[in-house]
């Protein structure tokens, strides 16, 4: 009888001790799955065509045939926490840019834009954001400034970020007599369409 409760314990510490390895190895892999690795650089470019920006409540919109941001990859191949940054840029070229009333519109960055990864990536297909997003908006007659961040996908196959959401707002009261007369005001929500083809820049998970 007391080899058999002698053996019935060394069976309970035996089970007890694989679920605690279990349990310490299995964290650390959890960990990692909330992380991303950016890849490429060092230099990485957004090149857009055909992007659209539109005030929501106005029912503006800003269509531009160019709207290219270029900047750096910053830590490649270090792994980050989804929703930390894997870029920063600070350069902005555009051109064709026109609003049917106004007519010609100009932008100017007043800020770094960033872009990180924000959860796991299916096949090649990672959800993502464009952040801290800030420009200035001039066209005749009125101005003003925006900011916010554009939410998408990456699929790092095709290199292509395509957007699905926005909290972009007029961050400050438009300047100008004309904005009112087509209803412009701070915080007004602007939505954004179009694609960026990302260049120098592949992910892989952790």
């Amino acid at each position: 009888m007391k080899n058999l409760a002698s053996r019935v314990l060394a069976g309970l510490a035996a089970g007890a001790l694989a679920i605690a390895t279990i349990v310490a190895m299995s964290w650390p892999a959890q960990a990692a799955v909330d992380n991303y690795t950016p890849h490429g650089g060092p230099g990485v470019s957004l090149l857009g065509s055909d992007v659209v920006f539109t005030v929501v409540e106005a029912g503006q919109t800003f269509t531009c045939e160019q709207f290219d941001l270029s900047g750096t990859l910053t830590g490649p191949d270090v792994s980050r926490p989804f929703g930390s940054t894997a870029t920063t840029w600070d350069q902005l070229v555009f051109s064709g840019c026109t609003n049917p009333y106004f007519g010609a519109t100009t932008f100017d960055l007043t800020g770094t834009w960033g872009f990180a990864i924000t959860g796991p990536e299916v096949g090649s297909v990672s959800p993502a954001a464009i952040t801290d997003v800030a420009m200035f908006v001039e066209m005749n007659g009125c101005s003003f400034n925006i900011a916010g961040e554009v939410s998408g996908d990456f699929d790092d196959a095709t290199e292509v970020f395509t957007p699905t959401g926005s909290t972009l707002i007029i961050a400050d009261d438009p300047v100008g007599f004309v904005c009112s007369s087509v209803g412009f005001t701070q915080g007004q929500s602007i939505s954004v369409s179009g694609s960026w083809l990302i260049t120098g820049l592949t992910i892989s998970n952790p």
